[in-house]
């Protein structure tokens, strides 16, 4: 058995560090922050992000929301239309700082005009505005865990593996702000491992398991697995073979890596959005 040679990077130990600034900073607040998720159909990857999103604003002093519809036991007809209205109530209730729409929509729901109807300076996951100039938790949790490597990022080469813009445009732009090439690939691209070999850094947003494995990563790059599968037993694994451990120079698990670190930094956007609203 070939030795692992990874670093495993432990996301729910930075996360719990942030959580104790956290908690101070929403205790300092005149009200307690609130935090809408409106949660649209029954996809298990999106029902466990809202439990532990749920579970983490609850430790810190987050008011959190849950509007559930599109599913069997919720609402389950909801059009477009009564979506929109619902955010447009949530954009208007002041004890309302900050809303998340979770993504993936059911394909009947058009996401960017979805997206669009959340308030300006209500838009905590940074889709389409940057209020006050939070960014988006994933792109910063992914900021966090690069710095938790202790390494001079300016001048390497990263691969994002996505297929939908939303996340790897400004991942890309946060990345290339620290001086980082950059190269966006999908999953079913011809130069796959071509691209994702290059990389000193390599980021994989898919929900497919096992896709990443050790023939597309460069010997000693950082792997950071952002992709999140469900399997039978309603354990999750991510994008990432267990065997890349061998070859990687730091790799992030699922879970326990990417997933705390991004519901760390939602929060963090939370109480910043609550800050300037009180």
């Amino acid at each position: 058995m070939a030795k692992k040679t990874a670093k495993i990077l432990d996301g729910k130990k930075i996360a719990q560090a942030i959580y104790q600034e956290l908690k101070t900073k929403s205790a300092a607040l005149k009200r307690r922050p609130g935090l809408a998720v409106i949660m649209v159909g029954d996809d298990p990857a999106s029902q466990l992000y809202v439990r532990n999103k749920r579970i983490a604003a609850e430790k810190i002093g987050v008011d959190f929301h849950l509007y559930r519809c599109g599913s069997k036991e919720f609402y389950p007809n909801i059009t477009q239309i009564e979506l929109l209205e619902m955010i447009d109530w949530l954009n208007n209730d002041l004890s309302v700082d900050a809303i998340i729409v979770q993504l993936p929509l059911p394909k009947k729901y058009e996401t960017k005009k979805v997206l669009e109807r959340i308030s300006g300076s209500k838009d905590v996951d940074a889709f389409l505005s940057q209020p006050h100039g939070i960014i988006s938790p994933l792109v910063a949790a992914i900021h966090v865990a690069l710095l938790a490597t202790e390494t001079d990022v300016h001048g390497l080469q990263a691969t994002v593996v996505s297929k939908n813009p939303i996340f790897s445009k400004p991942l890309a732009a946060s990345l290339q702000a620290d001086g980082v090439k950059v190269t966006a690939v999908t999953p079913d691209d011809p130069t796959l491992q071509e691209k994702t070999k290059s990389a000193d850094i390599l980021v994989s947003v898919i929900g497919k398991k096992n896709l990443i494995t050790q023939k597309l990563v460069k010997p000693g790059a950082i792997v950071l697995d952002a992709g999140t599968v469900i399997q039978p037993d309603n354990s999750w694994v991510g994008d990432v073979d267990p065997a890349v451990a061998n070859i990687a120079g730091w790799l992030t698990p699922v879970p326990g890596g990417l997933g705390p670190l991004t519901v760390a930094m939602l929060l963090k956007n939370t109480i910043e959005l609550a800050t300037h609203n009180q």
